[in-house]
């Protein structure tokens, strides 16, 4: 057993190093709906409800993102070992109509997809504008967290747990203030907690896109950014599918 666990010098150090801003970035995103959950519950117990029963299919979104995550890790693994920027660039592009989906289905079927997950009809009307726009926010989150997948396979994993750190100060900063009415602006309740989530994921989306414009790792080609292509699609649920349907059940 002790020869199995031996090691080069260094070879665990390294391997901190790697997971470490893996294992924070992955608490960070499943920590934000608690934070929303813990903040709304000030307000009473049918907001807290209402707010912890929108947050079941927000779950089930987060883990078809890090389906999505782990599919393009393992495109962009392949295409970074060839120093193939075009087809990383083209994978990375597959993110915006993934988010689109999810989006639009949430944002036009929230009652129907709190139904589903719930016996309580009146929770999900009240909880129905909250998951309207969370599924919104996710259009820039799909977009950041593909991007931050991408850097962490090319061997700069700390970006994301960097991006994601402060994308949930942004966001427990923005919902006192738009929960509770604080500092000037308005007492917005549950719909505050979603417009402050919206607020941080767009914040994301700046912030890597600001760093994919000067970044040198990664050079982004933007003409197959944005036609990224049927294959590539195909690809990226061959390999994001398993991943996203395992962890939904």
């Amino acid at each position: 057993m002790a020869i199995l666990i031996r090691r080069e010098q260094g070879f665990y150090r390294r391997l901190m190093k790697l997971s470490m801003p893996i294992v924070l970035q992955n608490l960070i995103t499943f920590s934000l709906g608690l934070i929303d959950t813990f903040m709304v519950s000030q307000l009473g117990n049918t907001e807290m409800a209402a707010v912890t029963a929108a947050n079941v299919p927000v779950f089930l979104l987060i883990s078809i993102v890090f389906g999505v995550q782990s599919g393009l890790g393992i495109l962009v693994s392949q295409y970074w070992g060839k120093q193939d920027m075009k087809s990383i660039s083209r994978s990375i592009g597959v993110a915006p109509f993934v988010g689109a989906v999810l989006a639009a289905v949430l944002f036009f079927c929230p009652v129907q997809i709190m139904d589903l997950l719930s016996n309580n009809h009146q929770l999900s009307i009240l909880g129905a504008p909250y998951l309207k726009i969370i599924g919104i926010s996710y259009i820039f989150n799909m977009l950041s967290s593909v991007y931050a997948s991408a850097q962490r396979s090319a061997e700069n994993p700390s970006f994301g747990m960097k991006l994601f750190g402060a994308s949930t100060l942004i966001n427990t900063g923005l919902n006192y203030l738009l929960i509770f009415g604080k500092l000037g602006f308005p007492m917005l309740g549950i719909q505050g907690a979603a417009i402050a989530t919206l607020c941080a994921r767009i914040c994301e989306f700046i912030i890597c896109s600001i760093y994919a414009l000067r970044d040198k790792r990664i050079r982004v080609q933007w003409a197959a950014f944005v036609r990224p292509g049927w294959d590539m699609l195909r690809r990226f649920l061959k390999y994001a599918s398993p991943v996203a349907w395992g962890q939904a059940c």
